[in-house]
């Protein structure tokens, strides 16, 4: 008792309270993205089913992946339907981004049906491939790609494949692909014009992203066609009919950014302008434009080196009524951008105007045209290889093999 009593006596000693760890002293836990690590996949394609199906899977697991196409090449991939109209219509699913897909082809061949027992098959080209997404084709054959354009809906461009991404083409042969224009619209009274027929382009190949070809691929037998113009039904004396549409790339069309062809060969393209529209007297259309019968570039850098571009065709519209349409650039024709050509031979390709009533409009520079603000870089390989080159304007003359204004320079 006497310790309580001495204990209560006692002044309390106060402890200080605990204080709470500052945010400086605290050691918070993170959550790190780690590093992608998606593995490439690789998948085996025995039929057109079987490649379909592995596009799509590619395209699900993103980043890279691998299709190997193993049929014998006596059995090709035969393709019967459209699979989607993201760009027009397209037999196979688009390349999407981020996907990054290589088809080994092993010498085989993917196609568009075209015969019996395949009757009524739509028309659509081959292969799409959307920004950002990267497509590489090996050891392989695309032929009988088919776009046909719809002025209220689809554009008409790349036969084979329509490229807004990055396509690289080794030892692969794009032929027998084709682009037709749609029709302009027609007038049936005195006071209406018929439509211009449809622009088209690209008939193996249309880009606007990054494009390589190379290792001897071929880019052979393609085709843009102009659209025809609308005819003037019950029309009088003021009514005309629509022009016909422009044809640019029978075999390779570049809108725009790059592209690098080296040991390639374009042979036996062809583009045509549309015939024009009919009318009363001579208010029919004029016959469209052809440029570029194997390339046509509008915008962007391209690159050829040691290669091939022979025997190719642009050929203008006719006029019925009206006038014939040019053509230029048989073998190349340069609207914008940079051209470089080094070690390329250009030859026996034609620029021929089309025919018409009141006469045609010239047409130039049946290996290579190369319009007024391009630019092209030719070496002197080059400019002694482009020969025997022939434009309507005066068949083998002056500006038969090379029309407009280069820089010569060693490559």
């Amino acid at each position: 008792m006497w310790f309580n009593q001495w204990y209560r006596g006692q002044p309390r000693i106060r402890r200080a309270p605990r204080r709470k760890p500052s945010a400086r002293g605290q050691v918070r836990l993170r959550l790190e993205q780690l590093e992608d690590r998606t593995l490439p996949s690789t998948f085996y394609a025995a039929t057109a089913s079987d490649l379909v199906a592995d596009i799509k899977a590619a395209n699900k697991a993103g980043g890279s992946n691998t299709i190997v196409l193993t049929a014998p090449t006596s059995s090709p991939y035969v393709l019967t339907a459209v699979d989607n109209t993201t760009d027009g219509p397209t037999g196979l699913p688009v390349i999407k981004s981020p996907d990054n897909l290589t088809i080994v082809g092993n010498g085989d061949t993917i196609e568009r049906a075209t015969t019996i027992p395949f009757s009524g098959v739509p028309d659509f080209r081959l292969f799409d491939v959307a920004k950002g997404a990267s497509l590489t084709l090996e050891n392989l054959t695309l032929q009988n790609g088919f776009v046909f354009g719809d002025v209220q809906q689809a554009s008409a461009q790349g036969g084979a494949i329509y490229n807004q991404g990055t396509l690289v083409l080794s030892v692969v042969t794009v032929q027998g692909n084709s682009v037709l224009g749609d029709t302009g619209t027609f007038a049936n009274n005195a006071k209406s014009n018929g439509g211009p027929g449809q622009d088209v382009a690209g008939g193996g190949i249309w880009s606007n992203g990054s494009l390589t070809l190379e290792n001897g691929t071929l880019i052979q037998n393609n085709q843009v066609q102009g659209g025809r113009g609308g005819d003037v039904y019950n029309g009088s004396s003021t009514s005309h009919g629509g022009s016909g549409g422009n044809a640019f790339g029978g075999g390779v069309y570049i809108a725009s950014g790059t592209a690098n062809l080296g040991g390639v060969t374009l042979s036996r393209n062809s583009a045509y302008g549309g015939q024009g529209g009919a009318a009363l007297a001579s208010n029919g259309g004029n016959g469209g434009g052809a440029f570029g019968g194997g390339l046509a570039v509008a915008l962007g850098t391209v690159t050829l080196s040691s290669a091939t571009v022979q025997s190719n065709t642009a050929q203008g519209g006719s006029g019925p009524n009206a006038y014939g349409g040019a053509a230029s650039g048989g073998g190349i024709d340069l609207v914008g951008g940079t051209l470089v050509l080094c070690r390329t031979t250009v030859q026996s390709n034609t620029a021929q105007d089309g025919s018409g009533l009141l006469g045609s409009l010239r047409s130039l520079g049946g290996g290579i045209h190369i319009t007024a603000g391009a630019t092209a870089y030719l070496d002197a390989f080059t400019v002694a290889n482009t020969l025997s080159n022939t434009d309507s304007s005066g068949l083998n003359g002056a500006t038969a093999n090379i029309d407009g204004t280069y820089f010569q320079q060693n490559c």
